[in-house]
């Protein structure tokens, strides 16, 4: 075998699978397509100024931790963070009110009891309470793999105590929000968390206050944009013996007698292993690599079964002056009502929104280094349909860019306009041709609690031994720790099912 394990993909999951079978003396090769790693943790740079493609915060920073630890080293002599404090900057859209929020959950009930003590109480209540049930149970859940239901099971049979708030889990959110809480202020104030999460308020599950609570315990940037996320984890991996291989692009997964026994590269090359890891979407991995012919048919039924996360698109601005905000990040506060019709407009009709700014994020604000001297850089993602009705992104590409910017001067950073020196802008096709993501989905597939855990793609194939998924598709979930967290579960299926043995 040309290596022990080949690794197909080098997003954060990807590469944590990697740093961790290399870490475990296993000869360990990770292939990526574009000439970065990361994907959409990743950075681009553009006249001066340096962009982040997707991902702009640290959540759940334990997690990288965890990666570091598992390769017997240190995060801080790698990968720097920066602390968001106050976490956002929000504009009421309903009255024009601008306030921060601050990073101490006391600061943010603060900023509810404004409007309603009685919300403020039950805010501090439920978050150092059943909020901290949600966090100890999502670390028990991302550190279990998923693949059959007795996996599905185990994760309830360790940390028990989530019974108790299996009720939030299975409500909307939107419904948790009005139990919860009496001020429509404090509805608005949070109904972003649904929207983080891929879904829209009725449609997302009320667990997800939970983000609420991680945020509130730390968020974070990385000095250096977030490219300097797998930039890091890509030096780990290698200080432990691992490859990485750039512009090398994975045509299909070769097999021998029911296993997964090497790759073949969109150059003819072959490259034998004893495993593969896939960090690359689950569809594109069965139906396209390895072909909907040598794959179960109730198998490839069930991938197309699957709804798509939401896809988004985000404009870059070059600025040559400080833009007058109070933090990092800009949100708006909206209605619950207003976000759900949003969202239907968008992805049932297809309808472009520009005015549907999601959040503004400025990271030159807290990382001076990532823009020339002066200047800042910034970018706005919007809500967006993977294709939109009547037209093709790529005639309205521009003329919907130019609508946002119009949209930040009149709402959100007046001004604004006069000092773009540099824009640009990446919609879901753009996503999709370059980062291979189907349809620009940014979480994968769709978020709702029947796409998570047990009901997405298992990390270890049941189509093909010795295959193991990590990334997107596969569980924890879409985000950022819980890729990387998905590879690190995706390492130890391929320690466990090759004993830790270099063959001979």
């Amino acid at each position: 075998m040309d290596y022990d394990v080949i690794v197909i993909g080098a997003g954060v999951g990807g590469l944590a699978a990697g740093g961790v079978l290399a870490a475990k003396g296993l000869n360990t090769l990770v292939l990526e397509q574009a000439d970065t790693a990361g994907g959409c943790a990743s950075s681009f740079e553009a006249e001066g100024y340096r962009f982040d493609v997707g991902a702009c915060i640290i959540e759940m920073a334990r997690v990288h931790d965890w990666f570091y630890q598992r390769l017997g080293l240190k995060r801080e002599d790698y990968l720097t963070f920066l602390p968001n404090d106050p976490l956002y900057e929000l504009v009421d859209i309903l009255s024009g009110d601008r306030f921060t929020l601050p990073a101490s959950l006391e600061g943010a009930a603060e900023v509810i009891g404004r409007h309603s003590r009685a919300d403020s109480k039950t805010f501090l209540n439920f978050m150092r309470k059943e909020g901290k049930i949600m966090d100890e149970f999502v670390d028990v859940m991302f550190s279990t793999p998923q693949g059959r239901l007795r996996d599905f099971i185990k994760v309830f049979t360790k940390y028990p105590r989530i019974l108790g708030i299996l009720k939030y889990m299975l409500s909307p959110y939107s419904k948790v929000l009005k139990d919860l809480f009496v001020h429509p202020y404090t509805h608005r104030l949070l109904s972003n968390y649904s929207v983080i999460g891929g879904l829209p308020p009725s449609m997302q599950s009320g667990i997800m206050l939970w983000a609420c609570f991680a945020e509130h315990q730390g968020m974070f940037y990385p000095l250096g944009g977030m490219g300097a996320v797998p930039e890091a984890m890509t030096r780990a991996m290698e200080d432990v013996g691992g490859e990485l291989r750039l512009n090398s692009r994975v045509e299909g997964v070769l097999r021998k007698r029911g296993k997964a026994c090497g790759v073949l590269l969109s150059d003819g090359t072959t490259l034998t292993s004893r495993a593969v890891v896939s960090n690359i979407n689950a569809n594109n991995l069965y139906l396209d690599m390895i072909g909907e012919e040598h794959i179960p048919r109730a198998v490839a039924k069930g991938l197309r079964s699957y709804r798509m996360s939401p896809s988004c698109a985000i404009g870059y601005l070059g600025l040559d002056y400080l833009p007058p905000l109070k933090a990092q990040h800009i949100f708006a506060l909206t209605d619950l009502d207003l976000v759900d019709v949003f969202w239907s407009d968008i992805y049932n009709r297809g309808i472009a929104l520009p005015q549907s700014v999601g959040m503004i994020s400025c990271p030159s604000f807290i990382d001076p280094s990532l823009a020339p001297d002066g200047h800042h850089a910034l970018s706005f993602i919007t809500m967006a349909p993977p294709s939109p009705v009547d037209n093709t992104w790529e005639d309205i590409k521009w003329r919907y860019l130019d609508i946002g910017i119009e949209m930040l001067d009149a709402v959100y950073l007046p001004g604004i306009k006069d000092h773009v020196v540099f824009k640009t802008i990446a919609t879901p096709e753009d996503f999709e041709k370059r980062l291979l993501i189907p349809k620009g989905s940014i979480y994968s597939y769709s978020m709702s609690v029947l796409s998570q855990m047990v009901f997405r793609p298992s990390n270890r194939s049941k189509c093909l031994k010795n295959l193991y998924l990590c990334g997107a598709s596969t569980h924890p979930s879409g985000s950022v720790p819980g890729s990387i967290c998905s590879g690190l579960l995706a390492a130890d299926l391929a320690l466990e099912d090759l004993n830790g043995r270099r063959e001979k």
